[in-house]
């Protein structure tokens, strides 16, 4: 669908974070989180649409693929149905060699950031199934990052590639050194990764810190350093990027390309 001239203000956004087994639905005023719900079938729009009226616009990123009902009945609701992808113009500058290979809930995340902390030099560490971080700097340019494996890859890897080693589960307290091998374990990969986090955190001591992702409150409580945690940047990113759009549209002169 093209990108119509529209006022948001008012207005409400459905934002869209379709993965690999579940699909999140939420709906977002300016800047902020209305609504959130996970899909599993086009009633659950229904209602969506019953109690947010003033929806007119969406935007969706997709690691997985968009069930074709729930693409088809949006474009029929919505004035404005947007896919995120490389080609999309954005409010920032990426400066990531490989666009068409760069997660797009990498580059939603730190222009979700962005918004909220700009001209401002930021690493994202996004503790989930596999560890994120990425670099924002002062002159809002995305910079790339790196991808380590997480906490739950971590532990069943172990388990996986090693013959008597036991598949455990992530540990609520650990310790300093293990006494047996399910504390070694469980010690050496908790460790592991605050020990990578504070490489990053040390080295670039003038960046504000912000974690998110499933893993984030975990290890915000076990690093003793001023951290930011931030549920769902991705959303925000989104939700910037879609008001990005469509503002370019309506002045009639693109910001960024």
């Amino acid at each position: 669908m093209g990108y119509g001239l529209y006022n948001m203000q008012g207005h409400h956004s459905l934002i869209i974070d379709i993965g690999n087994s579940l699909v999140k639905l939420f709906v977002a005023g300016d800047f902020e989180i209305l609504y959130a719900a996970t899909y599993g079938s086009i009633a659950d729009l229904e209602k969506i649409f019953a109690r947010f009226p003033r929806i007119r616009n969406g935007i969706y990123s997709a690691s997985g693929h968009i069930p074709c009902e729930l693409e088809d009945f949006l474009a029929e609701r919505l004035e404005n149905f947007i896919k995120f992808s490389p080609d999309t113009p954005i409010p920032v500058t990426s400066l990531y060699r490989s666009p068409k290979t760069l997660g797009s809930d990498r580059l939603a995340s730190a222009i979700g950031v962005n918004h909220f902390f700009p001209d401002t030099n930021v690493i994202i560490f996004d503790f989930g199934t596999a560890i994120t971080i990425d670099f924002m700097d002062s002159g809002n340019n995305y910079l790339g990052g790196n991808i380590s494996p997480g906490l739950s890859v971590r532990l069943k890897s172990l388990n996986f590639f090693t013959n008597s080693l036991p598949l455990l589960q992530i540990p609520h307290e650990i310790g300093e050194i293990g006494t047996t091998t399910n504390e070694a374990i469980e010690i050496g990969v908790v460790r592991g990764i605050i020990g990578e986090a504070m490489t990053y955190i040390r080295e670039y001591p003038e960046h504000k810190i912000i974690f998110t992702g499933g893993d984030s409150f975990y290890f915000a409580v076990k690093i003793k350093t001023p951290i930011f945690v931030f549920q769902n940047p991705a959303v925000f990113g989104l939700n910037r990027v879609l008001h990005h759009i469509l503002d370019r549209d309506s002045n009639g002169h693109t910001l960024q390309d």
